[in-house]
């Protein structure tokens, strides 16, 4: 199994070092706040982790061959 490490923070705002498997990430998402503030987040079993734009792309690579419920560009 592919396992995927990240920096990241979930809810509590800390951010921390991740390790995952790769088939338990469910979604991705970018989200541009008031025109100038993009957000990157990673959704692993129903938790949301807060992320940098290269782990972002990193992931969407790496993730090509699985079935994502959820990519989200808005």
């Amino acid at each position: 199994m592919q396992t995927f490490k990240f920096k990241g923070s979930a809810s509590d705002g800390v951010i921390r070092t991740y390790e995952k498997q790769a088939i338990d990430i469910n979604g991705l998402n970018i989200k541009v706040k008031n025109k100038k503030i993009v957000v990157y987040t990673i959704k692993i079993k129903n938790r949301i982790y807060y992320i940098n734009k290269e782990v972002f792309f990193d992931a969407l690579e790496k993730l090509q061959n699985l079935n994502l419920h959820d990519i989200n560009f808005s």
